[in-house]
């Protein structure tokens, strides 16, 4: 159902704004980027933001923030599981060398993350709730994407991904600052 939704909400706004795309760069103008939006994974239903800028041609750096929660139910046994990441990100963009329309952005590359993941255990057998542990750890990710601009400086994105918690993929929409 959810992925659904998003579909649908991704073809409104594709819709809505099918005549008003930018003629516009920005790896050429050197703007930066913000993207929001959700992700796709099997922990849980991701929300994030990332911020990239231009540091060569057709290559951008940046990094971003991830938070997502998913709880478990075994029997009379609850699990609830917390995840919050930090990434930093490199990409080239193919615009140039494919020679496609300014309205669209494709792009790949690699990134550098940390996750801390903190679980909660509520359950029969214990007096109460246990209060959880963390750990964290480090993962190194792909990452293939695209941007469609509705506007100069709005972008609806998608991006697929391996290697990190966000790995499913992700959804959003970009501003260009």
């Amino acid at each position: 159902m959810k992925n659904k939704l998003i579909i649908a909400s991704f073809a409104l706004v594709m819709l809505f704004s099918a005549n008003s795309y930018a003629q516009f760069n920005p790896y050429a103008n050197g703007v930066s980027m913000l993207t929001a939006g959700i992700g796709f994974s099997s922990w849980g239903v991701p929300i994030f933001a990332r911020y990239e800028a231009p540091v060569a041609d057709n290559i951008t750096v940046g990094g971003g923030l991830s938070f997502q929660t998913k709880s478990e139910n075994y029997s009379t046994v609850k699990w609830k599981h917390t995840i919050f990441g930090i990434t930093a990100r490199g990409s080239y963009h193919f615009n140039e060398l494919l020679e496609v329309n300014d309205e669209w952005d494709f792009y790949a590359g690699v990134g550098l993350g940390y996750y801390v993941w903190n679980q909660k255990y509520d359950g029969n057998g214990f007096t109460g709730s246990y209060s959880g542990t963390g750990s964290g750890g480090f993962s190194v990710g792909v990452h293939l994407g695209g941007r469609y601009f509705v506007k100069d400086n709005l972008a609806i994105n998608l991006e697929v991904g391996g290697g990190s918690v966000l790995s499913g993929g992700t959804i959003g929409v970009t501003f260009l600052l």
